[in-house]
């Protein structure tokens, strides 16, 4: 019987971009996870011959990536791992809600990035291993394991996930590079949500599953009719690839997604009725500060007595100290 080897090649390229939510909410945290400030970072350089298994399940509130592997025979990777969780709980920012006139306050939600890049040679083969002195070292344990590799990437404010696993490979080679990044937005600037996965894998013998999951929001306060699967029903994205075989598989896939900042609509100073001192601002004298001194006078009066020689300021222009403001 003839021997039939398929050989094929395969480079596929997702980049979507798309304006999100500006402000979080408990249903879009990693479940179970409280926003625990930290750095972690882990490297490691391996190479041998034998059976191996790793496990890296990393967690911040509103992201996780999986990295699980195992199989016997030579094997040759590095890989490094970078999380932080940036900030917690109770960073509330404030903006004008003029349908009811007035200050809300709103969480915008933590901050938090997970990063992690692997390569990776690998060849499968059985190996013997003799434990201690007793009846394992007369009879010997075998590892005949085939080569598992799988990766989960999941951003929970995003409702975002991408997954890449290679099982029963003879042979694997390659590299892989996950980036997840969660911001959120402040008073003034808007906040960024994305995640990637490139992947360059040359398989021998084995199968290949890529996916992406990018599902639909739900809506503050809106209850998930089934827990844990909200916005699975009809997602916005869904990408199922599945290769068996020989195969070389390059796929980049990433998203984007903006965090709106609250918008302001009023003029910068009221056309119909105040004056600057009258401009909506929960920290006025912060958010103001560089245009207060024109609008007081103190601005005018520093530059005054900086003249040399000195200025008769009785006969200076408006405001006098009869007309300038006097907070």
């Amino acid at each position: 019987m003839g021997h039939l080897a398929t050989r094929m090649g395969s480079v596929m390229l997702l980049i979507l971009m798309i304006i999100g939510s500006a402000f979080a909410g408990n249903f879009d945290y990693n479940p179970g996870i409280e926003a625990v400030k930290h750095k972690n970072d882990v490297t490691s350089d391996v190479t041998g011959t034998g059976y191996i298994m790793e496990y890296m399940n990393v967690n911040t509130n509103n992201l996780s990536m999986l990295e699980y592997s195992h199989g016997s025979g030579n094997m040759d990777f590095a890989d490094i791992l970078y999380d932080e969780q940036k900030t917690g709980w109770g960073s509330y920012i404030y903006y004008i809600d003029y349908t009811k006139e007035e200050f809300v306050r709103a969480d915008p939600g933590a901050s938090s990035a997970i990063t992690y890049t692997r390569q990776y040679d690998n060849v499968q083969s059985p190996t013997i291993f003799a434990y201690g002195t007793g009846y394992y070292a007369a009879h010997p344990v075998i590892y005949n394991s085939l080569i598992k590799d799988k990766n989960e990437a999941k951003s929970y404010q995003e409702e975002a996930s991408m997954h890449r696993q290679i099982e029963y490979a003879r042979a694997v080679k390659g590299d892989i590079a996950i980036d997840m990044n969660c911001t959120a937005p402040t008073a003034t600037a808007a906040g960024k949500g994305s995640i990637s996965m490139k992947t360059d894998d040359d398989i021998t013998q084995g199968t290949l599953h890529v996916g992406e999951l990018l599902a639909h929001p739900i809506a503050k306060g809106q209850i998930p009719k089934y827990k844990n699967k909200e916005g699975w029903k009809s997602p916005i994205i869904d990408i199922e690839t599945d290769y068996i075989g020989d195969f070389q598989v390059q796929k980049t896939m990433k998203i984007d997604i903006t965090k709106s900042a609250p918008t302001w609509a009023e003029d910068w100073l009221p056309c119909c009725s105040g004056g600057f001192f009258d401009l909506p601002s929960r920290f006025f004298d912060k958010q103001y500060a560089s245009q207060k001194g024109i609008f007081d006078c103190t601005c005018r009066n520093s530059s005054i007595s900086t003249f040399q020689p000195k200025w008769n300021t009785t006969m200076a222009q408006f405001p006098t100290e009869k007309y300038q403001y006097k907070p």
